[in-house]
């Protein structure tokens, strides 16, 4: 039995406990009818009892013992039964629990895999900066505003007076360099392909695994048994 089916059993019998404890009624009313001399002819239910609550208490703590004896076979199982992983050459017999912490961090590497920049096929690399491609744009001048004062001689005077002149230079230049960082389609495309083959080994290995025979965990069992025990005795009247 796979570890799936145990746990969709496991699901659907707790789902039938909670229906039997939703049943349980305190009262039933019933209206008897009675002839002229006492003698009773006829019972109509009002309302009514779908059992009485000590069966289906009973009917509920059968029901706890045989999930917690499924549990205690499957984590018996699980310590025990190994499954082959085999991955881009990498080979072992791994229990569902080390399949599981496999199975764990697999939603990360999904992320960190889809975050992965794709190279930017926009802008045809003309350089390199620290050994990446990079779209390098041409310089551009920063101007600024500047004062200088020319000499000149008034007319019909000997006197230099200064006149003020603005103009611009240089202050500095500028360049924008766009630095790819991005992966090869292929290479993250390839990395994509990879996650799916890992998933599906991790899964493979646990099919294996839980297909193996289960061990009853006979001391779980005891001690669920007598636990129901207790509080059945609380019930007898």
């Amino acid at each position: 039995m796979s570890i799936q089916t145990t746990f969709t059993k496991q699901k659907r019998e707790l789902a039938k406990a909670q229906e039997l404890i939703q049943s349980i009624r305190a009262q039933e009313v019933r209206q008897i009818r009675y002839n002229a001399k006492g003698k009773m002819e006829t019972v109509q239910r009002t309302s009514w009892l779908v059992d009485t609550p000590e069966s289906l208490a009973s009917q509920v703590f059968q029901i706890i013992r045989e999930v917690v004896a499924q549990h205690g076979s499957r984590q018996q199982a699980n310590s025990v039964n190994k499954g082959r992983f085999e991955f881009a050459g990498i080979q072992a017999d791994l229990t569902v629990p080390q399949c599981r912490a496999l199975q764990d961090v697999l939603g990360t590497l999904t992320a960190l895999v889809n975050k992965l920049p794709a190279e930017n096929k926009s802008h045809i690399p003309n350089g390199e900066i620290d050994g990446r491609p990079a779209y390098i744009m041409p310089m551009e001048n920063v101007m600024k505003d500047c004062v200088r004062y020319v000499p000149y001689e008034e007319k019909e005077s000997t006197r230099v007076r200064t006149y003020e002149e603005r103009y611009q230079e240089v202050d500095y230049k500028t360049q924008n360099a766009e630095i790819d960082y991005g992966f090869p389609v292929l290479v993250i495309k390839a990395m994509k392909e990879l996650l799916s083959d890992l998933s599906t080994a991790i899964q493979v290995a646990i099919d294996e695994a839980n297909s193996q025979p289960q061990k009853k965990d006979e001391e779980l069992e005891r001690v669920i048994g007598k636990i129901t025990e207790v509080f059945e005795k609380q019930l007898q009247r």
